[in-house]
């Protein structure tokens, strides 16, 4: 159970409270990790200080999933640490707890209540109790706070090992990302690049969402401290020696790289219940092939000819990719192929809206949305490619 705590004086209009945000450090430490019922992932309490004497305290669902409950507060010095502040707060936690069953709900409220409060008062024998006490522990307080993280993702990672859910959309892309600034070989954009097409091709599907993203750092604490919308996609995790990538040669950063995102698709195949054949089957193919492998951006077929964008991945986003035409008689074998264009990957979608085979030539047409039109434009592109099949086989 995450917590959130708030403040705010209706005197002064001061919205932080040093003694307060410390708390809230302090009951994360102790009770993230820990799983008191489905209807609720956080408890959001905030403390009302010098309340209007018209003030109506809110008891409500915010999100879906938090429980917010206002409390009135006294507290004396919001800017400067003190024991007083701190230990007025945390008595009052119980009395937030115990309103969260007072909350209206929809549906049937999933909330053990006698264990939350068990594992306070279990909390509370070791909160600081002097304010050097108080001091000692503020003192850790960004290092605490990253592991309370750690803790709530590795929560809901289990949870959502325990509960699968049903594969119902179609991956779309990932995105790798780490605290590494790099520039060519730009692998992070590159296997970003490669991963997002291949899995697209192998269908690989996910559990509510189209997005991966895949998070890397030095240590898995550190890893989990980003995290992505819920709605657009699930976050990964893995380890990436940033000190020993950055001093390592092109085919050893190329490799570590390429690891450490083998380990983290694995890792969210595991908790996500996802197709792990076709996960490690592009995995294996990019180990074998490496980073100028061949991609098809898309491809038609008829009864005469199998047309294919095809392109590899540049060493940069700054750089533009070579896209290629190429084309098989399905009646003699024969494969002949015509250079496109050079367009930047990151705009290609508004060049390559649709592929047709006519009777004699292969047009590949771009999207026709205003925004497309303009991104054309400005890159000097034009609306469609025309090649003749009998100047390409010629």
């Amino acid at each position: 159970m995450r917590f959130l705590i708030e403040y705010k004086d209706f005197k002064t209009k001061e919205e932080k409270q040093v003694s307060l945000e410390l708390l809230e450090t302090f009951l994360n430490e102790h009770l993230i990790g820990e799983f008191y019922g489905s209807t609720f992932e956080c408890i959001l309490v905030r403390f009302i200080n010098n309340p209007t004497s018209k003030k109506k305290y809110r008891k409500r669902v915010l999100y879906d999933d938090i429980a917010e409950i206002e409390l009135e507060g006294h507290f004396r010095d919001s800017k400067k640490l003190n024991i007083d502040d701190f230990s007025t707060g945390l008595d009052k936690i119980e009395e937030a707890i115990l309103m969260v069953k007072t909350i209206t709900l929809k549906t049937t409220l999933d909330f053990n209540e006698h264990k939350i409060l068990s594992d306070l008062q279990s909390a509370i024998k070791s909160a600081p109790t002097t304010l050097n006490e108080l001091k000692a522990y503020s003192a850790n307080q960004e290092q605490t706070k990253q592991h309370n993280w750690a803790k709530m993702v590795d929560l809901l990672i289990e949870r959502a090992a325990l509960n699968p859910r049903p594969l119902t959309k179609p991956l779309i892309s990932i995105n790798i990302s780490s605290s590494i600034d790099e520039t060519e070989p730009d692998f992070s954009f590159i296997y970003t690049e490669i991963f997002s097409n291949l899995l697209r091709k192998a269908e690989v599907m996910l559990p509510g969402y189209n997005h991966i993203f895949i998070r890397l750092a030095d240590t898995m604490v550190e890893a989990k401290q980003n995290s992505a919308p819920n709605d657009r996609g699930k976050d990964t995790y893995a380890v990436l020696d940033s000190q020993k990538y950055i001093t390592s040669d092109t085919a050893t950063k190329s490799k570590m790289m390429l690891n450490s995102i083998a380990e983290a698709l694995r890792y969210i195949a595991d908790f996500e219940h996802l197709d792990k054949s076709k996960i490690d089957a592009v995995i294996k193919r990019v180990e074998e092939e490496g980073t100028e492998l061949e991609l098809t951006y898309f491809s038609k077929r008829n009864s005469k000819y199998l047309a294919e964008v095809i392109y590899t991945v540049p060493q940069s986003h700054l750089i533009n990719a070579t896209f290629v035409l190429r084309v098989m008689d399905l009646s003699s074998g024969i494969v002949k192929t015509a250079k496109i264009n050079d367009i930047n990957l990151f705009w290609c979608p508004y060049s390559f809206g649709s592929l047709n085979i006519k009777k004699d030539s292969i047009v590949i047409k771009g999207r026709s949305s205003h925004r497309a039109e303009i991104s054309r434009r400005a890159d000097k592109l034009p609306d469609e490619y025309t090649f003749t099949i009998s100047d390409i086989f010629s």
